[in-house]
Order: C-alpha cells, then structure tokens, then sequence
C-alpha cells in the first residue's frame, strides 16, 4: 500500500517559534525539525509557495483577488472580471510620513464592521464600481478591464511608508483618488468617531492588491485533499476540482478517505503563539503516529518555503537529538 504524502504548510511557522521562550516543550515538531530531512521550495512569498506546492507557475504577480473571490463564495465564477482585493487596514502618520500599522477589522463587532463596509462601498459604487462583500473581514472588487499596474502586495506594504508603497504609474491616479476619498469618508464615519473618543484603534483606509483574472487549473494538479481556512489555497483547490475541507481548531489526522496527496495549509486562529503551537502539536504528533506505521509521509514547511519530510527513514535518526524550538529558531534550516 502506497503511503499518503501529507504536507503541512505553517506560514507563520518561523513567528511562531520566534516568540516561544525556552520552557515550553513540543515534541512531536522538535522531533520533525531535528531528524526530518531538509527539503526547501524557491519561492518568491507565501502565496508562490501556494502556487508551487499546486504545480502552477506563477509570475511575480499573483491574482490573489481573484482566488479570494472564488474561496468566499466557494465556486468558480463563470465570469471573465478582473479581480482587485480591498482590505481594511489602519494608518498612522507621524510628522512626515504615514505607515500601514495592521491589517484587519482587529476588535471591530459585526455592527462596526457593517458601518465601515458601507461607508467604503458608498465611495466606489458612487465611482462606479462593484464591490463584493462575500465575507466579513476583507472584499473584492470586480472591474472590467485589467490595470496597468499592480499594486503592492498586502504584507509587503505593512510597515512601508504609504507615499513609496502606493503605485506610481499615470493610470493609478484614479485610484489614488479614490484611495484618499476613502479615507475622508472613513474619517468621518460615525463608527471611527465613536472610536476615536473611546481611544481605540480605527479602520481609516483601504489597501487595494492582488489583482488579476483567475488563473488556469493545472496542467496535473498533485494534490487530491485540501484542509485550509486560507483563500489563496482554498481558491487554487476549487480550481482544481480538489476536495476541499475547512480547517478547525480540531482538525485530526484523519485521512484514510482523502487520497494520496493532502495538504494541509495552516491558518492560525489565535493571536498567542504558544496556543497555536500547542494545537499544532497535537495535529503532528497524530500524524507521527501514522508515520510510524507507514501509512503516511509528513513534510513541514513554513511561509518560505524550508521544510522537512518526515518518513520511517527520518524516524531512525536517532544521533539527531530534539532540541527546544526555541533553540532551534535560527538552525531549523540546518540539514
């Protein structure tokens, strides 16, 4: 019986171990990290890694947009859009210039989030543009004709000064504007004025990115399973007529029925690095059980694509001792 290849994507992985201190003990990851054997993806980010682990090429700009569409309303629109994301973010300006501090509706309620939704649609839709709200915490915008440029993406732009990260061809002006129409109207959104008097953190722009059309399916797509909470994956398994399943807090290492090629893209659900750690322990060392007795070959990867491949072989590594993750943050690399 051939072995199921599961792949376990952990974007966050290196964050997440960079913020354990030495007391706190995962055996079943040290234990992968020091006897698994190195394996690395070039890949120019994350989502490329994505593309990659489903046998895509992809170009220095990915259509994040338009994945994200299909992942939110979970089927393949029969439509041929170019896809744009806007995502609500916070500013801050210091004398001289204005960051991107986070992404994200942060402590928002659901009432909050309407408000600011809302208030954005009225701006593009006055500007003549559809905006999808297929899900809470971000929206897509489906525009005609393709842009000339592209925007940076969302994570680069983080921490960037706005003024270097915002495009600067002639054709963006129009967005430009419309960028800072947005944040007029965000300024004075009732919802951001209550905030401001309280001293909590306000949703005061947008950041648009990833646009694109939705790519081809691929030529041999090698993954039959999908276990991801994140669009990007979720889009790309749609795509491919993958199985799909959502990830949960919960989720166990039960793949007797989902093929010989799984991945599983992980998406943290809690903001403490050693809480996610913990559940994502209890997922491996399931899996580790299963490696022990052939049923399954584990490969680990984080956002950049440096990974192990755990199998029977890995196991008997014993010269290989496990170390803290704490201590292993800066060597995990290390064949």
């Amino acid at each position: 019986m051939t072995a199921t290849h599961v792949t376990l994507l952990v974007e966050d992985f290196r964050n997440m171990v960079g913020a354990v201190n030495e007391p706190h003990r995962f055996p079943a990851l040290e234990q992968v990290l020091s006897r698994g054997h190195a394996r690395r993806i070039q890949s120019a980010s994350s989502n490329h890694l994505r593309f990659a682990l489903f046998n895509i090429k992809a170009g220095e700009a990915l259509p994040v947009a338009a994945l994200t569409h299909v992942s939110d309303r979970e089927s393949t629109p029969g439509d041929d859009y170019y896809w744009l994301r806007s995502d609500p973010v916070t500013m801050w300006a210091d004398m001289a210039k204005v960051f991107m501090t986070s992404h994200g509706f942060t402590d928002l309620d659901a009432y909050e989030r309407n408000e600011i939704e809302d208030c954005i649609r009225s701006v593009l839709e006055d500007e003549g543009i559809n905006i999808h709200g297929d899900h809470p915490e971000r929206w897509c915008i489906a525009l005609n004709e393709p842009l000339e440029f592209e925007f940076t993406p969302l994570e680069t732009a983080l921490g960037m000064d706005v003024a270097d990260s915002l495009p600067k061809h002639p054709e963006a002006r129009f967005w430009r504007r419309i960028h800072n129409e947005i944040q007029v109207a965000l300024h004075h959104c009732p919802v951001n004025i209550r905030r401001r008097q309280q001293g909590r953190q306000v949703i005061n722009s947008v950041w648009f990115w990833g646009g694109g059309f939705l790519p081809e399916a691929a030529p041999s797509n090698p993954i039959d399973t999908v276990y991801s909470n994140h669009p990007v994956s979720r889009g790309l398994a749609i795509i491919n007529d993958c199985v799909l399943k959502k990830q949960k807090r919960s989720t166990t290492a039960d793949f007797n029925s989902d093929g010989r090629l799984v991945l599983i893209d992980w998406v943290p659900a809690s903001q403490y690095a050693v809480e996610e750690l913990e559940i994502l322990e209890s997922l491996v060392r399931q899996l580790l059980e299963k490696v022990d007795k052939g049923d399954i070959v584990l490969t680990l990867f984080d956002g950049k694509g440096e990974g192990r491949l755990y199998n029977k072989r890995a196991r008997l590594r014993f010269w290989r001792r496990r170390i803290p993750l704490a201590s292993s943050h800066s060597s995990h690399a290390r064949a």
